[in-house]
């Protein structure tokens, strides 16, 4: 009490040491700690956003899922999220229980996400995509820290079976504060490009040679709030490319750090943060998003050239994610009667019931949801007696969409 005394009687400056030895300047003098300050979130987003970006970027130590302070932020070695688990290692083909942290996480080198397509663009389309980019050589990873592993580890939301049991127990998911995940795409690049981004040589499926692959789009987002704090960086030759998919940056960047505010796409590199002199320095921050709509009621929108392909304009991240849902397993042919005579409705397992996550349009076109979500959004379809009437929200998680029914020897 005597300390705090002393510095309110000097006035500004007490105010001042105060706010030196706050959490901002311990995030300040400790860069690669994962910045938790939620009132830095809610008040300057882009903020928040940067500091989150050096921290999970920090180059990682060799055996553990953590910075390493001794080394320089831009060191060409893997960083911290690249030591997190892969959405693979943790919703397995049979739904059964993933390992333990330790044999999940810190899958460093070529092993990367297979699938290869950014979910987004899995989600809107019956059919696998076409990536953007040269078709077959772009990389898409998901990966989430331990926070967020547990949590999914832990209430059986690896399976398809766990998460309709939170469905049916009417039990609420709700990650903790600590939770992050990110989504991360790769190009090939040359050796002469390497000083200019983070890279990686991964090894390609398809003829299983290493190639070299830099980052091009690293989108994050942060549980430090209840509705998550969304934010997305890109590489600065990402408007310019000029592959057959490719469509450059369709809505303007929004960097309030970086930029005055009039002027707000300005495309210029933050001060203050170490970036200057790394390959970190070629990558701008595209946007944050805490809020489904600005103070004019207009939606909030946010979206990631390389995720986003095709829907930009009309992309929202929490709109979008809010939709992340479960529901009752139906089985869409029992309506149909059955027999011989029906040979076009065979007989099939029901399946889980999840709310779309696009709407398409008559020409064929897919847009984002974006705006304040809609109750009727979440309404299942009344059946006329008591029943379990609304959609889970899963958090805004679209991973858990990644997850497989459990088979009958899973654990």
């Amino acid at each position: 009490m005597t300390g705090w005394r002393s510095l309110a009687a000097m006035g500004g400056l007490g105010v001042l040491l105060l706010a030196l030895t706050g959490p901002a300047a311990r995030a300040a003098a400790e860069p690669w700690m994962v910045p938790d300050d939620v009132a830095l979130a809610l008040r300057d987003p882009d903020r928040f956003a940067w500091q989150l970006f050096v921290a999970i970027n920090w180059p990682a130590l060799d055996e553990e899922s953590a910075p390493d302070p001794e080394a320089a932020l831009g060191e060409p070695r893997p960083v911290v999220w690249e030591t997190w688990a892969l959405t693979k290692d943790v919703y397995l083909p049979d739904g059964r229980t993933p390992p333990p942290w330790l044999d999940a996480s810190n899958r460093l080198g070529p092993e990367r996400d297979p699938d290869e397509h950014p979910l987004q663009q899995t989600l809107v389309r019956d059919t696998s995509p076409v990536p953007p980019g040269r078709t077959g050589h772009q990389k898409d990873e998901v990966r989430m820290n331990r926070a967020a592993f547990d949590y999914i580890r832990d209430n059986d939301l690896y399976s398809i079976d766990g998460q309709e049991r939170r469905f049916y127990a009417g039990l609420p998911v709700q990650f903790p504060p600590e939770a992050i995940e990110i989504k991360a795409v790769w190009r090939p690049i040359g050796e002469a490009d390497k000083v200019r981004y983070h890279w990686a040589t991964l090894s390609d499926e398809a003829d299983g040679q290493e190639r070299l692959y830099g980052l091009t789009s690293l989108h994050v987002m942060s549980k430090v709030l209840p509705r998550w704090l969304w934010a997305t960086f890109e590489h600065v030759d990402n408007p310019f490319r000029r592959g057959i998919h490719d469509e450059g940056w369709l809505i303007p960047s929004r960097d309030s750090v970086a930029c005055p505010p009039e002027a707000l796409d300005c495309g210029r590199l933050p001060s203050g943060f170490g970036l200057e002199g790394t390959v970190w320095a070629n990558y701008r921050l595209r946007g944050t998003q805490i809020d489904f709509t600005d103070d004019y009621g207009l939606p909030v929108q946010l979206a990631d050239s390389e995720l986003e392909t095709g829907f930009q304009r009309t992309s929202s991240c929490m709109t979008c994610h809010v939709r992340s849902t479960i529901g009752p397993r139906v089985n869409a042919a029992a309506s149909f009667e059955f027999g011989t005579g029906y040979p076009d409705h065979p007989l099939g397992p029901p399946e889980a019931t999840r709310l779309p996550v696009f709407k398409q349009n008559e020409d064929g076109s897919f847009e984002s949801y974006r705006g304040a979500p809609q109750p009727e959004w979440f309404r299942l379809p009344s059946t006329g007696v008591a029943s379990f009437d609304t959609y889970l929200q899963l958090d805004y998680v679209f991973s858990m969409m990644r997850a497989s029914y459990a088979s009958p020897a899973a654990p």
